[in-house]
């Protein structure tokens, strides 16, 4: 019987999935990057149980907060994408998509029966070190020697964003 986490987990886990292949098979390019939006959180809950709080936060707030948005401004400024609807390809994908689902599920059963083979010894001092608090170190680390990066990937995404304006202004 799984645990609630386990539960929890898995429920995550097919909300990512579920909402990758609505990204890949929706034909409105709004319904899409909201579809992005739930994988993107799906996967920073994942990095969650995997103790990686960081990278979580790093998840949501670059991905899901600024990536997400930035596409959402570039269908709103183009306004002519968003009503623009895509081929509808399902049918033609359906045959592949079903055994693509089948290879992945006996994958993935195969990797958990597989992962009860090895042994679940954790390394010396382990415990110590997934207790222990990471976030405070990296964001010193960003903050301080990679504050340089930090601020250029910033600039970059500014210009990104001024050059999706200025190629989505109107013809004169």
């Amino acid at each position: 019987m799984p645990s609630g986490s386990e539960t929890v987990l898995f429920a995550f886990q097919c909300i990512t999935v579920l909402s990758a292949v609505g990204v890949a098979l929706l034909p409105n390019v709004l319904h899409a990057a909201v579809a992005l939006l739930f994988t993107l959180v799906g996967v920073a809950v994942m990095f969650l149980f995997a103790a990686a709080d960081f990278v979580a936060a790093a998840q949501v707030m670059i991905y899901a907060g600024g990536v997400t948005m930035l596409v959402l401004f570039a269908i709103m400024l183009t306004h002519f994408i968003y009503k623009a609807k895509l081929k509808d390809q399902g049918m033609r994908l359906l045959v592949p998509g079903i055994v693509a689902f089948g290879v992945f599920t006996l994958v993935y059963r195969g990797l958990i029966d597989l992962g009860r083979w090895i042994p679940q010894n954790a390394p010396e001092k382990f415990a110590e070190f997934s207790s222990s608090p990471k976030t405070a170190a990296i964001g010193d680390a960003l903050l301080g020697n990679y504050l340089l990066a930090f601020e250029a990937v910033t600039i970059l995404l500014l210009g990104a964003l001024v050059g999706a304006v200025w190629l989505a202004r109107p013809e004169q």
